[in-house]
């Protein structure tokens, strides 16, 4: 009887493993092919998919463990949730404010869902899962650029954008593809090994057409976290190809990109984080408001460049919230950063180094507003939380399990009503 159980575990675990995989895969590709995931309508649908796993999970899920570092990083983004709706009270622009705050559900309810569902067992099919959507969406830009060229766009010119929508959002997106490819293949031998490695055939001319700069500094310092999480001084032929095909990345996008080369941010950056310090100067406490910094830009704009964010994270969040947005902000980032004093390995560099890079190209670029560029950096961040479950980690009870199931179901509820009768561009106008 005993080993009749034990054969049905073992056969519960791929399956279980195999299905998250699938989810891990149908939420990045979907974002990817959406055009990002720039429009409200994709942020509702794709948090009224995390809630419906997150609500399934807690209906039949038993037990589901979770540690001290997931509920730090689940409250920090709730919190954040809260407070840049709250912002539409002091707000210039509060539909715009209120939008901010449904794209910033889209991150906490994915989060919810990946710690609710996700075993630790489960990250390396979870992870391939993950690199297989981004190979499918960079391989489908890349054909589509090779063999059926779009015409000129005003924004983007000739550089590889689509179906992202964004050069440098397809860059970053391609850039943590290459790093869980990496990762990955620290972990396997021979032709595992190999499969893990192919997608970089599709991933590295997707970040060299894209003239990516940011995401080129991103991946190489994505790289020397990935060697320094594994232990370079064990893999060290496969971390010196590694650092070897990065640098060379890195030095043709470079050479690729508009502009001059000692420039790897952009031209304009300097200019939009200048008037985000300004902004956050003129509002020191709150901030002005989420997503205020377009019609304050347009006002002091030293040029005739339009933007509606800061391409900074980290600057837009402090001129948009505060210093108490963007403490909840970092409170949010951290938790997996401290995950790997306890998880350490091939796996656990696969999934440091993908999220080490997302938070570096979000500090010089919008992807916080493009969720095809942010779902996958913190899905990586949520498989170190998962990864470094360990003895504090207790099953949730049925009174808590009750709690969240009840704010799932109405926060679902507002978000069905949104997708009714909210507004349909990202800032309001």
């Amino acid at each position: 009887m005993s080993a009749t159980l034990d054969v049905r575990a073992g056969a519960e675990l791929p399956r279980a493993a195999a299905a998250q995989s699938i989810v891990a895969f149908l939420v990045v590709a979907s974002l990817g092919f959406a055009q990002g995931g720039l429009e409200p309508r994709t942020w509702r649908l794709a948090s009224l998919s995390f809630l419906a796993l997150a609500a399934a999970a807690l209906l039949s899920r038993t037990p589901i463990m979770l540690g001290r570092l997931e509920w730090w990083m689940l409250a920090a983004f709730a919190a954040l949730v809260g407070w840049t709706a709250l912002s539409t009270v002091w707000s210039s622009q509060p539909t715009a404010s209120l939008l901010q705050a449904e794209r910033v559900l889209v991150y906490a309810a994915g989060l919810l869902a990946f710690v609710l569902l996700v075993e630790r067992t489960a990250l390396p099919f979870v992870l391939a899962g993950t690199l297989a959507a981004i190979t499918v969406v960079a391989a489908y830009g890349l054909a589509r650029k090779l063999f059926a060229p779009p015409p000129y766009d005003t924004y983007e010119g000739t550089l590889l954008y689509q179906p992202i929508g964004y050069a440098n959002g397809l860059g970053i997106f391609a850039a943590i593809g290459i790093l869980i490819a990496l990762g990955l293949a620290l972990r396997l031998r021979g032709t595992a090994r190999s499969a893990a490695l192919a997608p970089i055939l599709v991933l590295g001319p997707t970040l060299y057409l894209t003239s990516s700069r940011g995401a080129g500094l991103a991946l190489v310092g994505g790289l020397a976290v990935l060697v320094l999480v594994a232990g370079g001084a064990r893999k060290p032929k496969l971390a010196a190809v590694g650092a070897l095909a990065a640098a060379g990345i890195l030095v043709a996008v470079l050479a690729a990109s508009r502009g001059p080369a000692q420039s790897l941010v952009g031209n304009n950056r300097q200019h939009y984080w200048h008037a985000a310090l300004a902004d956050y100067r003129e509002h020191p406490v709150l901030g002005a408001g989420a997503g205020t910094f377009g019609p304050y830009w347009l006002s002091h704009r030293p040029d005739t460049q339009f933007t509606r964010t800061a391409h900074s994270l980290y600057l837009g969040t402090l001129a948009d919230l505060g210093p108490f947005g963007l403490a909840l902000l970092v409170a949010g980032l951290a938790p997996p950063l401290v995950a790997l004093r306890r998880f350490r390995g091939p796996l656990a560099a696969a999934a440091a180094a993908g999220y080490a890079a997302y938070l570096l190209h979000t500090g010089i670029d919008w992807d916080w507003e493009l969720p095809a560029a942010t779902v996958p950096g913190l899905l990586c961040g949520a498989a170190l939380l998962v990864g470094a479950r360990g003895p504090s980690a207790r099953p949730l009870s049925g009174g808590t399990r009750a709690v969240l199931l009840v704010a799932v179901v109405l926060v679902a509820a507002a978000e069905v009503a949104r997708l009714a009768t909210g507004p349909a561009t990202p800032f309001g106008s």
